[in-house]
């Protein structure tokens, strides 16, 4: 029997054998620590999630307002009216009264803002503005709008760079400028102003900046205020309506009125809704309307047709001629 011989391993082999080896011990030690991390992450992670909170303990919402903005609201003082006596300084550094702008003639919409907020304001004005471009009725003719600062610091120069980028915005309102009044005032006018139309709001030291609401206040020509929008948004349909109800007759013809008549103003909404119950009676007397528009021809024709009692001459009691029935000329004659 012949045995075979094994040959012994070179010094390369077996070095390439132990690097081999090496090599795979230490990849299986890195993926079993990698397993073991996750397995401890994933069980404090557990841990945490159910462990932190447990069906004893009470969880409480952060649903309360953030401390700058308690407060920051519009009380509506409908019914109320501006002081027209309050002095003010337009942009072009004049000396007016409220009563300038709110001069018995035209309903006025009344604005609160600053020409260096940041954020709020901007956004008001941007959107008013392009409702104002899609508005049939004329700033300047048909309403005007008075917008105050509430920044007592402002100045007559800062105003006027406001009023110059808004205006021009609003290409389709050729009057705007004349119609458009930014104004600015003294701290007592401002509050007193404020005050009167519901207007809360509060300056942030830390920010230095104001924490306020939007608010657009609809004033009669007398400085009654008659409604508010409180929105962002103005659509130019619900700016009309408001307008025409607080120019009390004097805005819009006689279909913005009619159509006003079918609308009322809803709170929830903040808009101006159809009046159902108004569109009930329009709807029941349109088909009355319409009834007797069919009806009455058809009575006329009965009463003063040819076969009614009307034309019989009994009934008129009007002399029977005797050349139009024989009967009575042959009676006649026999009795001769």
């Amino acid at each position: 029997m012949t045995t075979k011989a094994t040959q012994p391993s070179s010094p390369e082999t077996a070095f390439t054998r132990m690097q081999a080896t090496g090599i795979t011990t230490i990849a299986y030690l890195a993926i079993t620590l990698v397993v073991c991390a996750g397995h401890v992450l994933c069980g404090e992670s557990s841990a945490f999630a159910q462990g932190a909170f447990t069906d004893n303990d009470a969880v409480t919402l952060n649903t309360g307002l953030p401390r700058e903005a308690e407060g920051i609201t519009v009380d509506q003082n409908l019914g109320d009216s501006l002081p027209l006596d309050l002095s003010l300084t337009d942009s072009n550094g004049n000396e007016i009264k409220v009563a300038d702008v709110i001069d018995g003639t035209v309903p006025t919409i009344f604005t609160m803002n600053y020409s260096n907020c940041p954020m709020l304001c901007s956004i008001q004005l941007n959107q008013l503005t392009a409702s104002l471009n899609q508005l049939d009725l004329k700033l300047g003719e048909d309403f005007r709008i008075l917008t105050v600062s509430i920044d007592p610091k402002e100045t007559t120069k800062r105003a006027a760079e406001t009023k110059a980028k808004y205006v021009d915005d609003v290409v389709n309102q050729p009057l705007a400028n004349r119609g458009w009044t930014f104004t600015t005032a003294k701290q007592p006018v401002i509050d007193k102003l404020a005050d009167t139309v519901g207007f809360r709001y509060r300056y942030d030291e830390a920010i230095q900046q104001y924490n306020h609401p939007a608010m657009l206040a609809f004033i009669s020509p007398k400085g009654v205020i008659t409604r508010y929008s409180l929105s962002l948004d103005f659509p130019a349909d619900q700016l009309k309506l408001a307008l025409v109800e607080a120019g009390e007759g004097t805005v819009g013809n006689a279909v913005d009125q009619f159509i006003m008549w079918c609308y009322s103003y809803d709170p929830d909404s903040n808009s101006y809704t159809p009046h159902a119950w108004r569109l009930m009676r329009l709807c029941g007397l349109g088909f009355i309307g319409v009834m007797l528009a069919a009806l009455v021809p058809y009575w006329v024709g009965r009463k003063g047709g040819p076969g009614s009692a009307d034309q019989s001459p009994h009934a008129t009691g009007s002399p029977v001629d005797s050349s139009d029935n024989p009967s009575a000329v042959e009676t006649h004659s026999n009795e001769q």
